[in-house]
């Protein structure tokens, strides 16, 4: 009979164990092939030798408080020691990352005022000591939960009564064993006063005063009523292990009535109500009165050094200490000469919005229905020896949109295994029919320029690509269309783990393909399975401990296509900085924004932010390099100290790949919102928030909606060069007036640096938002926009660029039409706008143009009529009245009523003819010299 238990046992824990070893054994040749095989022991080292050691010390710590109770049934014993073990050995399996970080700790030269601990001791000791406090917490916990039952109840296996145990119904033994009771008490009630020690250094987070960080109150109330409750909760013990205090409290019980009870009832009942107590009155009461009667009368002066504190680690913990701060006069004239000086600037200002763009891209470049462009990225390439601002899309693989009957497991395994090239154009330039002026595209690629050259185009790794494919086996490998045949390839490349061996095509055959894989003759010995290949996937199973951000982008460099994605370290445990929370970038009273901006999202909750890796993604090797661009974050160290062959430093990227780094946009959104407050130095300022920031709106695709980062080329201070840079525009509260702007460089040499600038506060800049509303204003623009979003077509409005040039701000706004037959929008109308001057044209150049002092107006331009002349939508107005006088004369037999209302709409229809505005509402277009003056007229 326990032969066949224990085989049994034996099969299915072997089976168990089977299951985990192909997986495990899968990832660690993954692992091996990209070269992080010593990343990968030494995390299962580290995981296994916490979880055995964690789960015998649990067990053994349990097994020594626990050993003598439950005497009725010996073989309970083991109930609380195994369930222990089970607890430590899983905090042991999720707190690797925390013991790791503790025994690799640093310390830092920043120290926090209060304790004078320095960062590294709240950053990489504290999280572990917490940790290890409610595992002890928990340990004890069960401990006296256990041994209270074993005493106090009785459980009749036979019968299944439970009742409790007196001295009427107790035995000798158990009542030997009730001091094994006390000393579990004692116990658990030291791990209670090692909690509240620890609770003083949380006052580096606290949130009840004005601040972030300890307070007037915290400092001097609250952080000595941690030390004196500690030190209370510690000694009460002494009340219930000393046997003579014991004895004493047993016969005061007796005297008020309480007998048959082997523990001393009043003895517990006093300690918890005395402790209760007395916290409710130190933690809450106390505190509460010092706020009220000594600090809020005279809270600024009292809070005045803390408000200090909590301004210098907020914006350390957000890298904001070094940030320039600058004047910006915004009073630099516009005209020729500060165009012909500004080039570059002028020939790069983004005309295309990525949305508008993405949909022509899915139009005219997918080619067939397999592939789909993800995203539309912006970056900078040297072409033909000019600095361009571009924007790149990657063709990849999407094998959902195959037919249902095509997506059979050959053809999702080994036929469609990669997407195929990029396309990429200018941002400012466009066909004359609205579309899109493409520097790359089609399949094959076709380059307009050598420099621009795609020799390797083929996608295995990418943003789309969720599902493993099986590379140079029995199958040929679809390449790309061409023409009504397809062209196939064999991969040459080193990417994924090859195939060479059964043992090999088991393990993966159990892990994704199942008896298919196993049973198919299509892999070989060449064969190589790719995995993990969605790229956002792939460097998470990497690097799990790094925050990613939520926008790769693809990169043409040396002729290969990289994914380029920026990794950042965080944490919430930076002493005496704000949390990022949705009260930091509140944009209005009443008003909060939902959570549409991804990093608003991914970084909720941090205090602590450093972009100190930037990650590179080979798309057809598959490769990923991590690359540290900021020696001096903590955090990144002490990963390189436990990593030391995983992390390469920033020389060793290669340059063709460092010209394409750039200042991330989640990041400078994040900084952006904590600047908006915190660039308020001043304690007094900071106190009643009187220069608070918040983000710029804009009306963006008929909405309103804050301003995101966008990427320029402008030329910084001191450089002589333009940069690619991303900057963001702010407003004051209330108000929608721009008020400053923060701008972080993107170029090799100056990247990193980060510049605030704010406008004169006695001078009026218009915000985004106050330049929508100038073309909302514009008397022909308004009714042009008005006609064209009639039934048949939308028009789409895009950002508006806010791009510095010297010592003065212009304005830009592309706006797009689209007809509701049409999938896709066409650039019809770019608005330019300097001071209150405002102009438009069908094109960049022609729009600028308008903007000079000495501008002469068209011949033939309809933007302003002659005086007592009908306007387009006037005329328009006219004949719709006419034709319902029309209907309406007609159906009440009116005729001669109705002839003279269709000779108005006769004479209405001629006027329209004779106006130089074309209306064809498939694509409705404007002439090339449509433009407007002052938006004041």
């Amino acid at each position: 009979k326990h032969f066949f238990l224990w085989a049994g046992l034996f099969i299915v824990a072997g089976n168990f164990f089977l299951i985990w070893f192909l997986g495990f054994y899968g990832e660690f040749l993954w692992f091996q092939s990209l070269g992080y095989g010593h990343r990968f022991w030494k995390v299962f080292i580290v995981k296994l030798g916490l979880t055995v050691c964690m789960g015998l010390l649990s067990f053994a710590f349990v097994w020594l408080l626990t050993f003598r109770s439950f005497v009725h049934k010996k073989w309970s014993r083991w109930i609380p020691p195994v369930l222990a073990f089970l607890v430590g050995a899983a905090w042991g399996m999720i707190h690797w990352e925390k013991f790791l970080k503790f025994v690799n700790s640093l310390q830092g030269s920043l120290t926090d005022p209060i304790y004078g601990k320095s960062a590294g001791f709240y950053l990489f000791e504290l999280p572990l000591f917490d940790a290890v406090y409610q595992l002890g917490l928990l340990l004890s916990g069960i401990c006296l939960i256990f041994v209270s039952i074993s005493l106090f109840v009785k459980i009749d296996t036979g019968s299944g009564d439970i009742r409790m145990i007196t001295d009427d119904n107790s035995d000798s033994s158990s009542k030997k064993s009730l001091r094994l009771l006390y000393i579990n008490i004692a116990v658990f009630a030291l791990t209670i006063a090692c909690g509240i020690f620890l609770k003083r250094f949380h006052l580096m987070y606290s949130t009840l005063g004005a601040i972030t960080g300890p307070a007037w109150v915290d400092d001097h109330i609250r952080s000595r009523v941690y030390v004196v409750m500690g030190i209370v909760t510690a000694l009460s013990w002494i009340m219930i292990v000393v046997p003579s205090i014991r004895r004493r409290l047993r016969r005061l019980g007796e005297k008020v009535g309480l007998k048959g009870f082997p523990v001393p009832v009043p003895a517990l009942a006093a300690m918890v109500a005395i402790l209760s107590v007395l916290g409710m009155v130190t933690f809450a009461v106390l505190p509460g009165i010092f706020q009220r009667f000594r600090v809020e009368p005279n809270e600024i002066t009292f809070e005045k050094p803390y408000i200090e504190n909590s301004i210098q680690f907020t914006r350390h913990g957000f890298n904001l200490q070094n940030i320039e701060k600058k004047q910006f006069p915004a009073s630099g004239d516009f005209n020729r000469k500060l165009v012909e000086n500004n080039k570059t600037l002028f020939s790069n200002v983004r005309l295309w919005d990525w949305r508008a763009l993405d949909a022509v891209y899915e139009q005219f470049q997918e080619i067939r229905l397999y592939y789909e462009f993800l995203d539309v990225d912006i970056d900078r390439y040297t072409i033909d020896g000019e600095y361009r601002q571009v924007m790149v899309s990657a063709r990849e693989l999407e094998l959902d949109n195959l037919p249902e009957k095509s997506r059979t497991f050959v053809n999702k395994r080994f036929k469609y295994t990669h997407g195929f090239g990029i396309t990429l154009t200018n941002v400012n330039e466009f066909t004359p029919e609205g579309l899109p002026n493409l520097e790359i595209k089609d399949i094959p690629p076709v380059s307009s320029s050598p420099d621009l050259e795609v020799g390797q185009p083929r996608i295995y790794y990418g943003e789309a690509t969720d599902s493993y494919a099986i590379v140079n086996s029995n199958e040929k490998e679809f390449d790309y269309p061409s023409g009504e045949k397809n062209v196939y390839n064999r991969y040459d490349g080193s990417g994924g783990v090859q195939l060479e061996n059964f043992w090999r095509k088991l393990v993966y055959g159990w892990q994704f393909g199942g008896i298919r894989l196993l049973l198919s003759n299509y892999p070989n010995r060449e064969s190589r399975i790719m995995f993990h290949r969605n790229i956002s996937n792939r460097i998470r199973t990497l690097a799990p401990f790094l925050q990613f951000d939520n926008d790769p982008y693809i990169v043409l460099a040396n002729k290969k296509l990289y994914w380029i994605i920026d990794a950042y370290t965080t944490s919430d445990r930076f002493p005496y900085s704000e949390k990022f929370t949705p009260d930091v970038f509140r944009t209005r009273d009443r008003d909060r924004l939902s959570f549409q901006d991804s990093a608003l999202t991914s970084f909720y909750g941090i205090n602590y932010m450093r972009n100190s890796v930037k990650c590179v993604v080979d798309a057809y090797e598959g490769s990923v390099d991590f690359y540290v661009f900021d020696q001096d974050d903590l955090l990144i160290k002490v990963w390189q100290k436990i990593f030391p062959d995983m992390f390469k430093p920033e020389s060793d990227m290669p340059g063709f790949l460092l010209e394409h780094i750039r200042y991330p946009a989640d990041m400078l959104l994040v900084q952006g919102l904590v600047y908006a407050k915190f660039h308020m130095t001043d304690p007094a300022v900071f106190y009643n928030q009187e220069d608070l920031w918040i983000r710029a709106t804009e009306k963006y695709y008929d909405k309103i909606v804050p301003v995101e980062p966008y990427y320029i080329l402008w030329k910084p201070p001191g450089s002589e060069e333009v940069e690619f840079s991303l900057i963001l525009p702010f407003t004051p509260k209330k108000r929608q007036v721009m008020i400053g702007w923060i701008a972080g460089l993107c170029d090799p040499g100056s990247y990193g640096r980060m510049i605030a600038y704010q406008f004169p506060k006695e001078k009026r800049v218009l915000g985004p938002q106050q330049v929508e509303t100038k073309i909302d204003q514009d008397s022909y623009l308004s009714g042009q926009l008005s006609l064209w979003n009639q039934r048949g077509s939308n028009v789409i409005r895009g950002n508006v660029l806010a791009i510095p040039v010297e010592e003065t701000l212009i304005y830009v706004e592309p706006i797009y039409l689209q007809a509701e037959t049409a999938a896709y929008p066409e650039l019809r109308l770019v608005a330019v706008m300097h001071d209150d001057n405002l102009s438009y044209a069908t094109s960049f150049d022609k729009a600028l143009e308008q903007l000079f002092g000495d501008r002469k107006e068209p011949s033939g331009l309809p933007g302003k009529p002659a005086s007592g002349e009908r306007t387009i939508t006037g005329l328009i107005d006219d004949a719709s009245n006419a034709f319902g006088n029309y209907l309406e004369a007609l159906g009440a037999r009116q005729y001669t009523s109705a002839s003279t209302a269709l000779e108005n709409l006769e004479k209405a229809i001629e006027k329209l003819k004779k106006k130089p505005v074309h209306i064809d509402r498939q694509s409705p277009v404007i002439p090339e010299n449509i433009s407007s003056g002052n938006s004041q007229d």
